[in-house]
């Protein structure tokens, strides 16, 4: 199965935030005092980093922010530990499915010898050569429970989740190699699908512009194979105006299928990233499908995966088999650190209690999920494993996405032949 893979790429570096040590930067910098717990628009000194990372610590919500400047993401890289692993959207989905047996196609214009080992030996990355230097991105990974002192107050996080610093000036114009665009355009009747993210880098001065080249790279490939399926995977956009360019983009192409996390559905929406009801989540899926008129819209959070998808393509039961791939490989990474490592067997018990009052409401059970036949829409929730002391938080949602993209294409070409 010939899937691409595109846009992202790069090194993560990991940093596990230990308390006392963010603690002791905020009190030693110069602008201890000044220092607000905001999520700021970029970074351009270590304060806003700090800043910026406690507010995530805080809500216990996830972000990615953009670097100024090669000089503050130097002043980072120095003032840190950091453990090295493979990041990018495209990147971490491409190894995903080669792990599970696909042959992904995969854009990497920057690719260093540090970045082209942390591939699979499966994924293929054409007329690649170690040249360049890897674009290198800045995760700060926070637990539960972690606690950190910003001047006279204390801040415990409530849940698990990461904040990223990034400064890649490839990724952030979603740049393709040459090599990349010859061989898909040459080859594009031979693919099956394409898992397409990373948009959410471009910085504001520059989306239009750049979507503009990739949605008219991405149609021409649909234009030559109608037949290929399209997923589109959104991120931590720095304004909803470009998300929401983007999100109107899409229909033109056509794209198959949309997949984004809660606050991203709630910038879809126009409102506050926040702690949603499942119903609530589920009723502005619904919506944002019906908005674009695409085949299926997906919600991945940490307690389940929901789908809102149109009859024709994929069964009920084969949605949930798929959901269930991708919520089982999220969990086997968190846990283990390996999408093949062994599984929690703990149910997620929001997921799980969000599934049964869903079976209240007319759903049908099967398995640890449900799904709900609505005129011509087919509704599928899937509640998440737990794992209760996880190893990984970066990347679990493009684990889970291209495990389930992995499951519904076998099942898409099936029924082709």
């Amino acid at each position: 199965m010939n899937i691409i893979c595109a846009y992202t790429v790069n090194v993560d570096a990991v940093y596990n935030v230990r308390g006392e040590e963010i603690s002791s930067l905020i009190s030693s910098s110069s602008l201890a005092s000044d220092i607000k717990i905001e999520l700021k628009d970029s970074i351009g000194s270590r304060e806003d980093l700090l800043s910026s990372l406690s507010f995530c610590m805080q809500q216990g919500s996830g972000a990615e922010i953009l670097v100024e400047s090669p000089e503050v993401a130097r002043q980072i890289e120095e003032s840190f530990s950091w453990q090295f692993r493979l990041g990018g959207n495209a990147g971490i989905m491409a190894n995903v499915l080669a792990a599970l047996g696909a042959k992904p196609v995969l854009n990497a214009p920057a690719l260093g010898a540090r970045l082209a080992g942390m591939f699979h030996a499966g994924v293929s990355v054409p007329g690649s050569s170690l040249r360049e230097r890897e674009m290198v991105h800045f995760v700060f990974q926070f637990k539960k429970g972690d606690e950190v002192a910003s001047g006279q107050s204390r801040i415990i996080a409530p849940s698990d989740n990461r904040f990223i610093a990034t400064y890649d000036p490839v990724n952030t114009r979603l740049l393709t190699s040459k090599h990349f665009d010859s061989y898909c355009q040459e080859n594009i009747r031979n693919f099956d699908g394409a898992l397409l993210s990373g948009f959410h880098l471009a910085p504001f001065k520059d989306y239009q512009e750049i979507f503009a080249q990739k949605i008219e790279q991405i149609k021409s490939w649909k234009d030559k194979n109608p037949q290929i399926f399209i997923h589109v995977e959104m991120g931590s956009f720095q304004s909803p105006q470009i998300m929401l360019s983007l999100l109107e983009s899409l229909p033109q192409i056509p794209v198959d299928s949309l997949g984004l996390n809660e606050d991203e559905l709630a910038a879809a929406e126009g409102s506050l990233p926040g702690r949603w009801r499942w119903q609530e989540t589920m009723q502005a899926a619904q919506r944002l499908q019906e908005r674009l008129g695409l085949f299926r819209v997906a919600v991945h959070t940490r307690d389940y995966i929901l789908s809102v998808m149109l009859e024709g393509k994929i069964t009920a039961v084969e949605e949930l088999s798929a959901l269930q791939q991708g919520t089982d490989a999220a969990a086997a990474l968190a846990a283990t650190g390996s999408i093949t490592g062994d599984l929690p067997e703990e149910v997620n018990y929001v997921g799980l209690e969000a599934k049964e009052q869903f079976c209240c409401n007319g759903a049908t059970a099967v398995g640890r999920g449900a799904f709900l036949l609505s005129g011509e829409k087919i509704i599928s929730l899937m509640p998440s494993l737990l794992a209760k002391k996880p190893l990984i938080t970066v990347g679990l949602g493009d684990t889970a996405t291209a495990a389930v993209f992995f499951q519904e294409l076998l099942v898409i070409k099936g029924n082709r032949t």
